[in-house]
């Protein structure tokens, strides 16, 4: 078994902008029209609709697992929601994002030609309106996973489509750590 062995960084600005020019994750932000208005009247900018076949939304609380980590995908988007509302102690909490959709991930495993370079570790933030809140983008390659750290393992939420199923990477060969 091919060993991937990922160095963890911790989610900045930069890091957010750069997974969205590759269209993996969008941050929360107004929509063009929304930022441009000047109108008295305001206006409405939908950012993305869910598509029905997967549910209406729901929201849902997680607690993080400290792993094993299984790589996973959706067909649709989903909003993670970094907050912390009872100010408690967790333990790091990762992010393992792709860094190409679902398909080219495991074309790549088939190929036996993945790397620690196909593949970021984030350790992400609570509590900052810049980077707690965000979209991830149908087909990201990602699982969220916490140290093993004395602390308790993290909470947080998702919106997500009430149907929406979680969609496995086949990596038969390949264990993902961090």
């Amino acid at each position: 078994m091919a060993a991937i062995t990922l160095k963890t960084s911790r989610l900045t600005p930069e890091i957010f902008s750069f997974l969205a020019k590759r269209k993996l994750i969008r941050p929360l932000a107004p929509s063009a029209n929304v930022s441009r208005c000047r109108s008295p009247q305001g206006t409405v900018g939908v950012l993305y609709t869910s598509d029905p076949a997967h549910g209406a939304h729901k929201l849902i609380s997680v607690r993080c697992t400290t792993g094993p980590i299984k790589l996973n995908s959706h067909k649709d988007n989903e909003e993670f929601i970094l907050i912390n509302p009872g100010a408690a102690r967790f333990s790091p909490m990762y992010l393992i994002i792709g860094l190409h959709k679902h398909a080219v991930i495991e074309r790549k495993a088939g190929m036996k030609k993945l790397s620690s370079n196909d593949f970021m570790a984030l350790e992400l933030v609570f509590n900052d309106p810049r980077l707690s809140i965000f979209t991830m983008l149908k087909g990201t390659v990602h699982f969220e996973v916490a140290s093993k750290a004395g602390e308790q393992t993290p909470i947080f939420f998702v919106s997500e489509p009430s149907r929406l199923k979680l969609d496995f990477l086949s990596l038969s060969g390949y264990k993902i750590t961090i």
